[in-house]
């Protein structure tokens, strides 16, 4: 596809691999996978304008270029690693008009050819901007080395566009991040009024200061430091009088998911955890979201962070006191709905039938999507009854950044077996992973 102004060519294919039987779905492939070898010409989404695609292009081959200037490169890289954000990342415009941003600036003005007025009116053209280091390795390795790659992205259906440093259009996989350090400008994802705080996060894996790096909440640094108990902890006191006594609720405690609809030119996953159900006895098949769980969860006992397809430890998705509310009211069950929200941390849009047609197929092929808690000891997850009557608007919720993962099914319903967890993840009648959900009390 050639682009406007000879920006270049993006070679793109989208791969469809399917899962069968009961195999892990550690092993498969899930969703669509691009490939580099074949052409298409994609149709441009609704959703952005050609003028708009056509600024983000020409100010992505500025910026590549521009990272062929020593010190401009050095700059960006000192600005990074002390940019106090999740992946250390700058929001490009805001940047730009900054003082740190000057060398960046200056010689992108130089190589425009025109005025900082001129540049500003074509980033004024794309929505809001974020510029950084989505991979880790990338972050934690380059130096301020030359050689650096530059990706963009608008909306996520759309194709990626990236140039090399002398301002060839070069072609990545989608799937797989290359090799040579690449910066992503991609729409904002990021709250930039809220600095993770200093006090509670440390900068780690940056060659002692000479690269980026990545910063980590000290929750997370901590827990990395401890070993992952389950049920051996409950059976088994440990030093010290023994671990603490288990709040009664729900709780995950083990996740496996294959795609996390998130591609690595836009960093980690931001992955939650929803409980969705009627919170009214009037409207019984009306449902809402009622617990979030997720790294910025409001509620401390639900805070957990998965930005790889593994997690194993123990996260409450609804408390004893939640449950025992729920179940006084409604017979029906719950969802536990699987995100990957790019939008208000755990504020779901969900203003379209989209979702409710997806669990509404997803009912019909599995008898139910829905969990129930049946009081007793230990208190049983049974195949529920549930599926929503919700979402009012058609259309809202498909133009968020929000991403749908999948939906806990129990396995025996969906057909599965794995011996150690109890429920797969479902998009639609694709397995999308695994989990273990179970109650304590």
């Amino acid at each position: 596809m050639k682009y406007t102004h000879g920006e270049g060519v993006l070679v793109v294919v989208a791969l469809l691999a399917a899962l069968s039987g009961c195999a892990d779905p550690a092993s498969q492939t899930v969703g669509p996978r691009i490939s580099s070898d074949v052409q298409i010409d994609p149709t441009p989404s609704s959703s952005s304008s050609s003028d708009e695609r056509n600024a983000l292009t020409k100010i992505a081959r500025l910026v590549a270029v521009a990272m062929d200037n020593e010190p401009a490169r050095q700059r960006v890289k000192r600005d990074m690693k002390a940019a106090p954000f999740r992946e250390h990342k700058l929001q490009l415009a805001s940047y730009l008009r900054s003082k740190d941003g000057k060398a960046l600036l200056q010689r992108m003005v130089t190589l425009n050819g025109g005025s900082e007025t001129d540049l500003f009116t074509t980033i004024a053209e794309i929505r809001p901007m974020e510029l950084y280091m989505p991979v880790a390795k990338h972050r934690e390795s380059w130096t301020g080395s030359a050689e650096v790659l530059v990706v963009s992205q608008l909306d996520e259906s759309e194709p990626i566009v990236a140039f090399n440093d002398r301002g060839t259009p070069v072609t990545l996989d989608r799937a797989v991040p290359p090799d040579d350090p690449t910066l992503s400008l991609v729409p904002v994802e990021t709250d930039f009024s809220q600095a993770m705080p200093a006090i509670a996060s440390k900068n780690v894996r940056d060659r002692n200061g000479a690269a980026i790096g990545t910063l980590e909440p000290a929750t997370m640094r901590a827990a990395a430091s401890m070993v992952t108990c389950i049920d051996v902890c409950d059976e088994e006191p440990m030093s010290g009088g023994g671990p603490a006594p288990i709040e009664p609720g729900l709780y995950l405690e083990f996740s496996r998911i294959v795609d996390m609809k998130e591609p690595w030119f836009r960093g980690d996953p931001e992955l939650e955890v929803h409980i969705q159900g009627p919170n009214n006895s009037f409207a019984p098949l009306y449902g809402e979201d009622l617990s979030c769980s997720g790294e910025h969860a409001y509620d401390y006992r639900k805070v957990f962070n998965q930005d790889t397809g593994f997690w194993e430890g123990r996260v409450m998705l609804f408390s004893g006191d939640e449950v025992t509310s729920f179940i006084n009211k409604f017979n029906q069950g719950f969802h536990i709905l699987f995100w990957e929200d790019d939008n208000t941390p755990c504020t779901l849009k969900l203003d379209s039938n989209a979702l409710v047609q997806l669990l509404n197929s997803m009912a019909t092929a599995f008898s139910t999507v829905a969990i129930k808690l049946i009081p007793g000891a230990p208190w049983k997850l049974v195949a529920g009854a549930f599926v929503a009557a919700l979402f009012s608007n058609p259309g809202q919720w498909l133009l968020t950044n929000d991403d749908f993962v999948g939906v806990a099914v129990e396995q025996s319903s969906a057909g599965y077996s794995y011996p150690a967890n109890t429920h797969v993840i479902m998009d639609g009648t694709t397995l999308n992973g695994r989990a273990t959900i179970v109650y304590r009390q």
